[in-house]
């Protein structure tokens, strides 16, 4: 599996070097150098908000005020979380072992901490759905001649979103134990595990029991995600405004929503590289802002991220 998202990381990279010859590095180098240094700071500033959003949410989804960590610790956490997540081959999963593993050694529970990674994922798939949907909701309005060419879109936004409520069901029908048994059935079940059966089984409670005890705290930590999706759109008005090329607050969270959409559906590709651009670029053609504008955008926000991801990566090496 390792292998096969490394070859589809390959693939992704040299997509992503044709896209980019094809528009002309002339051109994509004379949007750039639009940018100047005053730009960066408003360029950056919005993603620490949207991780310190996801941070808060991600707070009221740990029960014990005793062990609950502060939120600059969650913040810096998450930011680490989030470049495993996209810079290692493991379908954006790998950055959550890493979250729960060091809430656990903060003094949070297994169960606890375990349970809040899971449930966050899964408000974030579902938050980004929502997100997705107002997006496709606001495309015909923006440009009417689009509704007719939205049709695979809708069916990938479905697709998330049936993911994500199969997510949810999991979660509260004591997936550790099913997958145990049916290990034990099959004669391949580790030791290892199986001596962290307590500990599973609390994890499989803990997960059952959250959302009818706790759906208060479900429903701030999806909205507080939800607001942090919507500051991507920011992002995106700031980004163009860089460019030179200033565009509607209502097309940039249009644009955006629906860049998330192709982000997402390249969840097993690193980083989602070559998706995430085709991606822009496809959009930023089809809302006539042209295959330059939607690359550079591209690129600015790949600088964006290697901020970020380099902070996130630093705090990695720090906590180990």
């Amino acid at each position: 599996m390792r292998r096969l998202t490394l070859l589809l990381l390959a693939v992704g990279a040299a997509f992503l070097v044709w896209m980019l010859h094809q528009v002309g590095w002339g051109v994509l180098a004379e949007h750039l150098l639009r940018v100047g240094w005053a730009w960066w700071p408003l360029i950056l500033i919005p993603y620490g908000l949207v991780n310190w959003l996801e941070a808060v949410s991600w707070r009221y989804l740990l029960l014990d005020p005793r062990t609950r960590p502060s939120l600059t610790r969650l913040f810096w956490l998450r930011l680490a979380g989030e470049a495993l997540n996209q810079l290692t081959p493991t379908a954006s999963l790998g950055g959550e072992a890493f979250k729960a593993a060091r809430l656990t050694q903060a003094g949070v529970s297994f169960p606890d901490a375990t349970a809040s990674v899971v449930i966050h994922k899964g408000i974030l798939v579902l938050s980004l759905v929502l997100y997705i949907v107002m997006g496709l909701a606001m495309a015909p309005w923006l440009l009417p001649e689009a509704a007719s060419h939205l049709g695979l879109l809708t069916l990938g936004a479905g697709a998330l979103g049936a993911a994500g409520i199969a997510f949810l069901i999991i979660q509260v029908r004591n997936p550790c134990g099913v997958s145990m048994r049916l290990l034990d059935k099959l004669g391949v079940c580790p030791a290892a595990l199986k001596a962290r059966e307590g500990s599973l089984n609390g994890l499989d409670a803990r997960l059952a029991t959250f959302y009818r005890e706790h759906p208060g705290r479900c429903v701030l930590a999806f909205t507080l995600f939800f607001l942090s999706w919507v500051l991507h759109g920011v992002e995106v008005y700031v980004m163009f405004q860089a460019l030179g090329h200033p565009i509607s607050w209502p097309l940039a969270l249009c644009l955006d929503a629906l860049a998330m959409l192709f982000t997402a559906l390249g969840f097993f590709i690193p980083a989602a590289v070559g998706v995430q651009e085709g991606g822009n670029i496809l959009l930023a053609m089809g809302f006539r802002l042209g295959a330059a504008l939607g690359a550079a955008f591209s690129v600015l926000r790949r600088l964006r991220e290697a901020f970020w991801l380099s902070l996130g990566l630093m705090v990695v090496a720090r906590e180990k």
